[in-house]
């Protein structure tokens, strides 16, 4: 399974970002079990309604579909709980930590992200916490 990090979907639905085409290129490359939490589900909803959006919720539904991902549940005790774990060697802002640490509870060996702190602690993240970063770099 593949974790899929929330700034890697909005470059897939979003044409006129800068990563589109990159994101796509490498979406037909990926494992066909694409997995978000609900994380990722909360995230894209409180974009689209700050960008004031209609119907946020949906939308963020529709934009994990449309990449081809499934939401997976995980408690958020435990999220919490795993992400404490790895702060000291992480060293990650509090999202980006939880996105990893759910990425773990939920079962995926590997997470797709843009994000440059994690891409940058990509190492440390296998070797620590057994899941393999996918960037997608300049």
């Amino acid at each position: 399974m593949i974790y899929i990090d929330t700034n890697v979907i909005i470059s897939y639905v979003d044409e006129k970002d800068p990563n589109h085409d990159k994101v796509m290129t490498i979406s037909m490359q990926l494992d066909k079990e694409r997995i978000v939490s609900q994380l990722t589900l909360l995230e894209l909803a409180s974009i689209y309604a700050r960008a004031e959006l209609e119907k946020p919720i949906p939308l963020a539904m529709y934009s994990i579909k449309r990449f081809g991902a499934s939401i997976v549940e995980a408690d958020l005790n435990i999220i919490v709980r795993e992400s404490l774990r790895h702060v000291p060697m992480l060293r990650l802002k509090t999202l980006d930590l939880l996105h990893v640490a759910t990425a773990k509870v939920i079962g995926a060996n590997s997470m797709v992200t843009l994000d440059k702190d994690i891409a940058k602690k990509s190492d440390v993240i296998k070797d620590t916490i057994g899941i393999k970063v996918i960037t997608i770099q300049d």
